[in-house]
């Protein structure tokens, strides 16, 4: 009877240990979640956005690196030429994405 005992100890400090163990990684990954992504979500716009006649196209570039990255949001790209990006992002980095230099078609003039 003792040695039975004794084994309900051990598993019982074993489910201790491990329901600590989870509770410390529940904590754990709270406190180092990124709120990046609520940040973007304050003053985040929508907007139409034509690209470059280049080949590779500079803005379309950059907003792919942008999406990776999960500072764009809702990113549609229009196969057209030049290419026509609707994306949801931080007001800021729209002002940048417009104000990058784009070479027009020639088919524009």
């Amino acid at each position: 009877m003792y040695f039975r005992t004794s084994q309900l100890s051990v598993s019982n400090k074993l489910n201790v240990f491990v329901v600590t163990y989870l509770l410390f990684l529940a904590i754990a990954s709270c406190a180092f979640t990124d709120v990046s992504k609520a940040a973007i979500s304050e003053d985040s716009i929508s907007i139409h956005i034509l690209g470059s006649a280049e080949h590779p196209d500079p803005v379309l570039e950059k907003v792919r690196e942008l999406e990776k990255k999960g500072i764009l949001q809702n990113v549609i790209v229009r196969e057209s030429f030049p290419v026509q990006i609707e994306v949801t992002g931080p007001r800021s980095v729209i002002k940048e994405l417009q104000a990058i230099p784009k070479k027009e078609s020639p088919s524009f003039q």
